[in-house]
């Protein structure tokens, strides 16, 4: 039973020979594998997502500073050049960093590397500015640790 299409012949449709891929599931457990191991490239991406959360916070918080609407600094321009210049670089980098670490994507997590490293390096060689005080850089450099230690589970991770 052949009709003729406006265009061509119905002989002219290539049919699918396979059935498509099946969706992948991101919901479920963590321990979904079948030896009931644990999903260490989940788990590594929903640390990189709630890291996202966090440092949209404290792009945001450099962003009240630089702009003059947190009263908890003194003005913007009254500070010394060295931390006028890092708020306005984490201002930047730490939002676009939130973002490439939402996206899962390997820029997001070099970009928050970078961030978290050049916060502890300025407080350890003397800029004496530090958005986060003492505690922030002691959970950056946890942070930095439990990143490495959920990237090297995840890609030793047998498939």
């Amino acid at each position: 039973m052949k009709r003729e299409a406006r265009y061509g012949a119905a002989s002219d449709i290539r049919l699918v020979d396979r059935a498509p891929m099946p969706a992948i599931h991101a919901n479920g457990p963590a321990t979904s594998d079948a030896q009931g191991a644990l999903r260490w490239s989940l788990i590594l991406v929903w640390f990189m997502r709630t890291m996202a959360v966090v440092w949209i916070a404290k792009g945001l918080v450099a962003w009240t500073i630089a702009l003059g609407i947190n009263p908890m600094v003194a003005d913007f321009l009254e500070l010394p050049m060295v931390a006028r210049g890092m708020i306005g670089f984490f201002a930047v980098a730490d939002l676009m960093a939130a973002v490439g670490l939402w996206l899962a994507a390997p820029w997001g997590g070099v970009l928050w590397l970078t961030c978290a490293a050049m916060e502890l390096l300025a407080a350890f060689l003397g800029a004496g500015v530090s958005l986060t005080g003492a505690a922030g850089l002691i959970l950056d450099g946890a942070l930095i640790v439990v990143y490495f230690v959920l990237n090297w589970f995840a890609a030793n991770q047998r498939i």
